[in-house]
């Protein structure tokens, strides 16, 4: 068997020994006269596996989720789920896998302790930047940084990560999408902390890219409390 590997998916050939026992999602192969065996060999065909290839591996996102919960024991049911995932299932961060996928995102704060939020054209609402992670990304924390650069237009440059570990990993949950063909699944949406040596960063020069500092204290849930505490530390 000859492994090749494409952008999305892997290819694999092998030896058919007949048409009537071809796996399903085999293409190529030429049938056997029949469905009578051929001797020695076969002929070769063609297994297509729709993978996609990722550079942030289920191993990756494994090990991370590990760490955390040693940083984080009272979270380990949390993580639970996200592991069982990874260790059985296809690549975790594409966007299209189901019942959930890891995505990222960036708490950059200032050193008083003012978070950015932005906001695109198309939101209503306020908040950190981030979200799925692409195929080249090379890290969960690139991903961040990615979005907080293409989403806020600071560079990572310009950035102190406090670890590379996720400050956060909460799920939550996402609605379907019928007209997307999207079913409901679960975001498991790990934050990084990141600081910034002040906030004069400059206005956005994209007319899409608005963004604002807000007050740890405004924040709510887990991350608030989890940010607070980080700056009394």
């Amino acid at each position: 068997m000859i492994v090749r590997p494409g952008r999305h998916y892997l290819l694999l050939e092998y030896v058919a020994m007949c048409t009537h026992c071809r796996p399903v999602g085999v293409v190529g192969a030429s049938g056997c006269a029949g469905g009578r065996r051929r001797p020695r060999g076969g002929t070769p065909g063609i297994l297509w596996l729709y993978v996609p290839f990722v550079a942030v591996t289920n191993n990756a996102v494994i090990g991370m989720a590990l760490r955390y919960i040693e940083a984080n024991p009272e979270e380990r049911d949390v993580l639970r789920s996200l592991i069982v995932l990874a260790l059985h299932g296809p690549p975790i961060v594409t966007p299209t896998t189901t019942p959930a996928h890891v995505t990222c995102r960036a708490a950059l704060v200032s050193p008083d302790w003012r978070v950015l939020q932005t906001r695109g054209r198309a939101a209503r609402d306020w908040r950190l930047p981030g979200g799925h992670v692409d195929a080249a990304d090379q890290s969960l924390l690139g991903a961040a940084l990615r979005h907080l650069a293409t989403q806020a237009e600071v560079e990572a440059n310009a950035l102190i990560p406090f670890s590379v570990l996720p400050v956060d990993v909460t799920p939550h949950p996402v609605e379907a999408v019928p007209a997307r063909d999207e079913p409901e699944h679960v975001h498991y949406e790990a934050t990084f902390l990141l600081r910034v040596a002040d906030r004069a960063l400059g206005q956005p020069t994209s007319p899409g890219v608005a963004w604002r500092w807000v007050s740890v204290a405004d924040l709510r849930g887990k991350l608030g409390d989890k940010l607070r505490s980080e700056a009394k530390a």
